[in-house]
């Protein structure tokens, strides 16, 4: 055999052990795309109530106040550590509570003499400036309806409160 017959058996050798690869690598790649899409398939649900009930890691809500509305940028988180990333886009200054309570926001405080010492309170911002943002960290959320209020004289009889719900 010639240097040349060598060289070219060689080449086609390599070429066939190339594409023996490749296949096996296709058949490989179909399979596992197979296996991917029935998971997927099988397991989306599962992915969804994880979503809503597992955090991946500590949960953050923007929450925007203004004049005289309070408005979470979700409506439920899960429960754990949830950090409320509040900003103030009105021209007058606000406060914001969240409060553990089974009463809708609208009946949480009374609408003639709202107090700052609120049962049921798990943290509040008690003066955002206007244009102002401060975040609220709370540890240990529990699953429950809660409300979120400003208690500053006035704002909650103006409707200033949203309700807000913990998985």
């Amino acid at each position: 055999m010639t240097h040349r017959s060598i060289h070219a058996a060689t080449t086609a050798a390599a070429i066939a052990i190339a594409a023996i690869g490749l296949a096996a690598c296709g058949s490989t790649t179909k399979t596992t795309t197979a296996t991917k899409t029935t998971s997927t398939a099988k397991t989306t649900p599962a992915a969804t109530t994880t979503t809503t009930t597992a955090p991946h890691g500590p949960a953050k809500v923007a929450v925007t106040l203004s004049e005289f509305k309070i408005k979470p940028a979700v409506p439920r988180v899960a429960a754990g550590r949830v950090t409320f990333v509040v900003t103030n886009a009105g021209k007058v200054k606000h406060q914001f509570t969240i409060i553990r309570t089974d009463k809708p926001a609208a009946a949480v405080l009374s609408k003639h003499n709202p107090d700052d010492d609120i049962p049921g309170a798990r943290g509040e911002i008690s003066a955002l400036a206007p244009g102002a943002t401060k975040q609220l960290v709370v540890k240990h959320l529990k699953p429950g309806h809660y409300a979120l209020v400003c208690a500053l004289p006035g704002h909650y009889q103006a409707g200033m409160y949203a309700d807000f719900t913990v998985n």
